[in-house]
């Protein structure tokens, strides 16, 4: 890959990968929630399936999905309706440490988030369709490119976490532990509601 292709292509996947979108988002409310370490299992769930669906497409077996639309229709309905459900649990949430009401998700959550996320079978779809040079070897560009995807999504990740850690500080006063859980809840339901409306 040249210079000049690879910073074409993190400009191209860096937004997409930085962006809100259901991992990022249910990331950073967790670990708001719980803290930075008790947020990695989610994470090492997400990077799990994550590294799997990168392989798959990467294999060529992801193209099955996009030939028939009705598959990822039916993977953007079941994600839509995951995070309802996870958005349902942090409404319903004190937003407390150490309460019983607490959200308590982990890597078995971050592995169905992730298989469910219609928009990350798209983007190594994306990658290798557009970043592939049939000229050289394809199995070795493969290979780099998926490796490159799969740091940057860690990194993004991360990223989240962090933040979120960053914003349990804003929500240790009493009205931040009141509403932690509303506010979180409510904005995964719109996540859920713009996975269906898209």
């Amino acid at each position: 890959m040249t210079a000049q292709l690879a910073i074409t292509w993190f400009f191209t996947f860096f937004p997409i990968t930085i962006s809100p979108g259901p991992a990022n988002l249910l990331l950073s409310s967790t670990s708001a929630q719980v803290g930075t370490r008790r947020t990695l299992p989610l994470v090492w769930g997400i990077v799990t399936v994550f590294a799997l669906q990168i392989a798959v497409i990467g294999l060529g077996i992801g193209q099955i999905i996009f030939r028939y639309p009705q598959l990822f229709t039916v993977f953007q309905i079941l994600g839509a309706l995951y995070l309802f459900y996870l958005a349902f649990q942090f409404f319903r949430s004190s937003g407390l440490k150490q309460t019983s009401k607490e959200v308590k998700l982990g890597f078995r959550e971050g592995a169905l988030l992730q298989f469910f996320n219609a928009k990350a079978l798209t983007v190594p779809l994306i990658m290798y369709t557009q970043f592939l040079n049939p000229a050289t070897s394809t199995n070795s560009q493969i290979i780099v490119l998926t490796i490159a995807l799969f740091g940057l999504i860690i990194g993004s990740l991360l990223a989240w976490v962090i933040g979120g850690s960053l914003l349990q500080r804003v929500f240790q006063s009493e009205f931040g532990v009141r509403w932690q859980g509303k506010i979180f809840g409510i904005l995964l339901a719109g996540v859920a509601i713009w996975v269906l409306l898209r």
